[in-house]
């Protein structure tokens, strides 16, 4: 999610139409040594697992976003308690998918990008900790360490992708592509509200406001659903109403801000729990 090139991201990004997400589980981080722990000895990876695998690395790009819209969020002073606490919790879930993909038995090929995602995201994660939040050079220059967390999390999905040798059903690829863009929307529209680069951010926004849209519409009309994933539509619709309206009228005012950031959070879970109900339904 860059602030000063954004139409490069949107590009690299073009990889969520390629995959799916599924959240992670089982940590291998030790937090009070600061260390990778020590993997277990890789098995055979199945097709079944390395679907999984797929959806694992794709989680983590909608997790940059995440952080950077933690950062912004905080650099503003919007909800800070809130998003310092949902930065520790991204942090920890990175981890954990990181390591999960390590310790997996992956090929050689798709493994090989694993460690340079693993060494990107953290230092992303160390300069996030570290920044100082009031200076708007701090959060152009955190830019870039999200472009290279971007690149290096691209080339483990695109490896994975490889491996499986198909694409993953358009109703997954379009659930991920709207966890991913709750927060991208979220992140632009603050970055706007920062005073950076106002017009781009904005263009991004009313783009992400057009692809959600979309993939609801999308979603709405597909043949794969259930009483449970109609019950999900039901609840994500009127939510990003909220944010839809909230996204077309950029400006600082804290009340706005803060509805941009509990929403977006409302509508990452949702999606999340959608992904999983689609997932159980396509599994045979």
């Amino acid at each position: 999610m860059p602030i000063a090139s954004s139409a490069n991201r949107v590009t690299r990004r073009d990889f969520l139409h390629h995959a799916t997400v599924l959240s992670a589980g089982g940590a291998l981080w030790s937090t009070s040594q600061g260390v990778w722990a020590q993997a277990a000895k890789p098995v055979a990876v199945n097709a079944d697992e390395l679907r999984i695998m797929i959806g694992r690395a794709t989680r983590l790009s909608v997790l940059s976003d995440r952080v950077t819209r933690c950062q912004v969020q905080r650099s503003l002073k919007v909800l800070v308690a809130r998003a310092e606490r949902q930065f520790d919790d991204t942090g920890r879930e990175v981890r954990e998918v990181l390591a999960q993909l390590a310790a997996s038995g992956l090929p050689d090929e798709a493994r090989r990008p694993v460690g340079p995602a693993r060494e990107a995201y953290e230092v992303f994660l160390r300069k996030a900790q570290a920044m100082d939040l009031n200076k708007q050079d701090g959060l152009v220059a955190f830019a870039d360490e999200a472009d290279k967390v971007g690149d290096a999390v691209d080339a483990v999905v695109k490896a994975l992708v490889d491996v499986k040798g198909t694409n993953t059903a358009q109703v997954l690829a379009t659930t991920a592509e709207l966890q991913r863009l709750t927060q991208h929307a979220a992140v632009h529209f603050l970055l706007a509200s920062a005073g950076i680069d106002t017009s781009e951010q904005l263009k991004e926004v009313s783009q992400a406001r057009a692809a959600f849209s979309q993939g609801l519409n999308a979603l709405r009309n597909n043949a794969v659903k259930s009483n449970a994933t109609e019950s999900q539509l039901q609840l994500l619709e009127p939510q990003w109403v909220l944010m839809a309206n909230a996204l077309a009228n950029p400006g600082k005012e804290v009340k706005r801000m803060e509805d941009i950031c509990t929403t977006s959070e409302r509508l990452l879970e949702v999606t999340t729990s959608l992904y999983k109900l689609y997932d159980g339904l396509l599994k045979t």
